[in-house]
Order: structure tokens, then sequence, then C-alpha cells
């Protein structure tokens, strides 16, 4: 639980405006309506988020008028500034080569992932917007991904090529003023990490942007939430190897769809050196149209 001097609050918005709410509704009123009225009004953990959340959209001109107010807040252990919103995905470029990625598993330790003999990848932007109007409020605001698959990456139609951890997090980063965040996804040659014969079907992830104030307490980003599909299909009569990314209704209804597919050869017969590309040059930077076809991008 946590206490807050409501009446101290109020008091100290008023001296700042002796007009406050007499002639239209003040920023602070979802603040006021949250904490009610109180020499010392507890709040619960649900009620200290609505609270914090009510703070995080006061406009940043109006967090400037109301500073001696929000210290009050700030004080009970509440931020004061903003947090990314009005979250939007966007395609930026295709690769291939070999990539190291850093993230945390779930235990929050460090760990490393190499694709190799290399990798399609797959470069997304997420852009966001600050709740207060003005990105500085968002300097001290943490972002990551979180990722869970619904299935074992290494269940049909994939193999033991695939990694086998179904929870992680990537781009762990502080400091959301610039307004997007890197997301990268890739996978190995499919054929080395697609069971033969191959069969239609796919591995899906959960995918939530997240923020926190501290780095410690995380918050799933309204409307930051997508799904990832990776499998084989048929296209043409023909078996391909598809990466798509869409948003995950209903938690995010903003239309989002990203779809590649990518001819499926045969099999291999022997198994690539660690440091050999696989038919590609390492680092180049490519449309996905030159190894296989963009069915949407929208």
């Amino acid at each position: 639980m946590t206490g807050v001097n409501a009446n101290a609050f109020r008091a100290a918005a008023e001296k700042a405006n002796s007009k406050l709410n007499r002639f239209r509704a003040s920023s602070l009123e979802p603040i006021f309506a949250q904490l009610g009225a109180g020499f010392s009004v507890m709040l619960t953990d649900d009620k200290k988020a609505k609270v914090q959340e009510a703070i995080c959209f006061v406009p940043h001109a109006k967090q400037q008028k109301y500073a001696a107010a929000l210290q009050i807040l700030k004080a009970a252990g509440f931020v004061i500034g903003g947090r990314p919103c009005k979250p939007t995905m966007h395609f930026q470029s295709f690769r291939e080569g070999a990539y190291t990625y850093v993230g945390l598993d779930t235990g929050g330790q460090r760990m490393t992932a190499t694709l190799s003999p290399g990798s399609l990848h797959h470069v997304f932007d997420l852009k966001w917007e600050s709740s207060t109007g003005n990105m500085d409020s968002l300097k001290t605001c943490w972002t990551r991904e979180h990722i869970r698959f619904r299935s074992s990456p290494q269940a049909a139609p994939f193999n033991s090529a695939m990694g086998a951890v179904m929870k992680f997090h990537w781009g762990e980063t502080n400091g959301a003023q610039f307004g997007y965040g890197r997301d990268d996804h890739s996978i190995k040659p499919p054929q080395l990490v697609c069971r033969t014969p191959y069969v239609s079907g796919s591995c899906i992830a959960e995918q939530w942007y997240q923020y926190s104030f501290d780095g410690q307490n995380w918050i799933n980003l309204p409307g930051a939430a997508y799904l990832i599909h990776k499998g084989i299909r048929l296209s043409k009569g023909a078996f391909v190897f598809f990466f798509k990314k869409t948003n995950w209704a209903p938690h995010n209804t903003k239309g989002f769809n990203f779809d590649a597919e990518y001819p499926l050869d045969g099999p291999l017969t022997n198994a690539r050196a660690p440091d050999q590309q696989f038919n590609r040059t390492s680092g180049t930077v490519k449309q996905v149209s030159d190894y296989g076809k963009l069915v949407s991008r929208k």
C-alpha cells in the first residue's frame, strides 16, 4: 500500500491555479478522481498504477505549472514524466548474413545468440510518441520487447537447429526519447532448420513491447502487441518458408501485416562450417525479393 496526502496535493495545485476546475476540467482531474480526499489516502497496487498512468498523461507544460503539487506525489514514490504511447510498427529493411543478438532470459541472465551460417534478417522499428507531448519526458523511461512462443520452436515443421528457449527479452534500453526501438527478427537458412520431408505448419510467438520507470518493473505498452509467424506453407503448389508479423488483436487493433516467403530447395546433405555462409555474402543489404517474395508489408 502507498500513502498519499491527497488534501495537500489538491491544495498545492490550487495555489498554482486559483481558478482550478472553475471553467473547465483540469488536466489533474483524473489524478484527483483516483486519489479522492484525505490526509493519508492508502492506495492499492491497482489504484497506484492508475494514478501513475494519469500522471503520465498530464501535458508537459502542465507538469511544469503544477510542479510543486506533483512533487508531493513524487515524494510518495510516483514518477513525474511520461511514457511511450501511440505505437506503430514499420518495416525498415531486409539483410542477410551472420548476426549476434544479446538479450535476457526469463531469469534476467544475459543470453547471446549468433545465427550461423547466416540468417534472413528482417528489420523493423516500433515508433512511439510521448504521453506528455514532450519527448524529453521519456529520457529515463526504459523499453524492451518480451517474446513468448506458443509452442516449442523445435517442433514440426522445424528441427533442433532452431533455438529451444520459449520466453525471453530483447532490446532492454534506458531512454525512450528518440521515439523508436529497433526490432530485429531473423532465422537461419530454412533448409537448415526445417524438417524433411517438408510439411505445412508454423510456430507462433507473442511479442509485447514493454516500458519501465526503473528498469525493474515492466508494463506492457498498450497497443504494442504483435504475433510473429515462422513456418512452411504451400504456395502455387510448392512448399515455401514464410515469415510473417501481424498485429495481435484484441491487444492491438491497428492493422499491420508483413509477410515474406522464400523458396525451399532440397534439404542439405552436408552440414556447413560455422563460418561458411549459405550461398550468401555476409553483411550485404538486399531486398526480400532478391531471395524470395514479399507478399505484404502493410
